[in-house]
């Protein structure tokens, strides 16, 4: 339920070099769309981070420790203009060095997944991970930076809503 509400946030990105400036797609009962720039070296930082520190989502999930749970990792998926779009993958198992789970957001640019499918992760497009451990998210290195350009008053209200709190803020 936790990461349903964080979903409806910021679950889904375009890196789209076409862009000249991010924006905000807004769908009814869908989560929001980050269009962003290749060129954001903010984002870029994030997803080197998450990819640096997968080890540490690898080691959470086969710890089998009953305080971690809602693992998920945000997938890069190929769209035909060239570009990718980031899709967060929910309920995610390890099973003999593959992550397995389910397109959690509804696609609007990519092609190769649908919406609940299941899918293994291609680790090589693994932009970013999350799981909570309580009520702390640990991980979400993109969602950390889209969180930092939201007003205090989304931030809030998200953090009231979801009720939990990100790891070091």
């Amino acid at each position: 339920m936790k990461f349903k509400y964080l979903h409806c946030f910021v679950v889904i990105f375009i890196l789209n070099s076409c862009q000249k400036k991010d924006a905000v797609v807004i769908r009814e009962n869908e989560p929001d769309i980050h269009l962003l720039q290749n060129e954001d070296t903010e984002m870029n930082a994030a997803i080197e981070s998450a990819q640096k520190s997968l080890h540490k989502f690898k080691e959470a999930i086969k710890s089998e420790n009953p305080n971690y749970y809602n693992f998920a990792l945000k997938e890069r998926f190929t769209t035909d203009d060239g570009g990718g779009e980031h899709i967060w993958i929910s309920e995610v198992q390890y099973d003999e060095e593959k992550f397995y789970g389910i397109v959690d957001g509804k696609p609007i640019s990519t092609k190769q997944v649908k919406f609940g499918d299941t899918i293994e992760v291609n680790f090589k497009n693994i932009t970013d991970w999350m799981y909570f451990d309580k009520d702390i998210v640990k991980g979400a290195f993109t969602t950390r930076v889209l969180r930092k350009r939201m007003s205090k008053e989304e931030r809030n209200a998200m953090d009231t809503e979801s009720g939990v709190r990100f790891e070091n803020e």
